[in-house]
């Protein structure tokens, strides 16, 4: 059976399945420094710098990515919801976004996610390289635009 995907910007009226999505996501929790990047105002803020994506499947809101500038190049979350993973939404996001990365301008992009998690093997192998800790422990990773 294959799924059909669609993918739409992220917008402020998305900001209902953003939580949903986010908190429905099983192996990476909300470290205590990220709640501060959970407050609405600062997702309206991160949304409307026009880097995310959302994937809807049906009439379910599966999956979504957000690429903020921080003012370097970040992705800023990319969650898919646990019984919707291994479908392709999460590469197709990280896609779009990295995309969009690219065309602003940008030619590295950086993450953070828990050492030793599916997330830190899924961006491996999307080209994504290890480039350290940061202050709270949680690996960098960051990825080149290809010449």
């Amino acid at each position: 059976m294959v799924l059909k995907m669609e993918f739409s910007k992220l917008t402020s009226a998305h900001i209902k399945e953003v939580y949903d999505i986010r908190f429905s996501v099983t192996e990476n929790p909300v470290h205590p420094h990220q709640i501060q990047y959970l407050q609405r105002n600062t997702v309206l803020d991160d949304i409307a710098q026009g880097g995310g994506w959302i994937c809807k499947i049906e009439d379910i809101y599966v999956g979504y990515g957000l690429g903020i500038h921080i003012p370097h190049a970040l992705i800023g979350g990319l969650f898919v919801r646990p019984e919707y993973q291994s479908m392709g939404v999460g590469g197709a996001i990280l896609a779009k976004i990295t995309e969009w990365f690219f065309d602003c301008g940008d030619t590295e992009i950086e993450l953070t996610t828990d050492e030793g998690s599916l997330a830190e093997h899924f961006y491996h192998n999307r080209g994504w390289q290890r480039c350290g800790h940061d202050d709270y422990g949680q690996l960098i990773m960051k990825k080149r635009q290809s010449i």
